[in-house]
């Protein structure tokens, strides 16, 4: 049991070295969490759109704007998180590729949302 246990941590060990400041890893994955936030905040104003009893406004450009986004991000960050070698705090940018996945998913559930919300507005 104890060299089960030891052998568990030995990735932890193999990278455990510090790296600081930016790598070219970590800047393009920041890249892509920027565009990630950037299509949650346009989705959710998508949502209040949509769910207005007023009918105002064109939500439906905004919810096609971040889905599009959200397939960016996930494209971008799903295959680098998957493929980077070393745990998150290595320098590779899996931490920030990791929030970027749940930051698209985020984005198109709320999309879903706004998409069913408007079916249910009465005009």
């Amino acid at each position: 049991m104890k060299i089960f246990c030891v052998l568990l941590f030995v990735p932890t060990f193999a990278s455990a070295e510090q790296v600081y400041g930016f790598t070219s890893a970590r800047i393009s994955i920041l890249v892509t969490v920027v565009m990630g936030l950037g299509s949650v905040v346009i989705s959710w104003w998508s949502l209040a759109r949509a769910s207005d009893r007023s009918g105002k406004g064109n939500w439906r450009i905004g919810t096609i704007v971040a889905v599009v986004l959200a397939l960016i991000v996930y494209f971008i960050a799903g295959p680098h998180f998957g493929h980077t070698p070393g745990d998150i705090g290595s320098g590779n940018g899996r931490g920030g590729a990791a929030f970027a996945v749940i930051l698209s998913i985020i984005t198109i559930v709320l999309s879903g949302m706004a998409w069913i919300a408007s079916r249910y507005r009465t005009s």
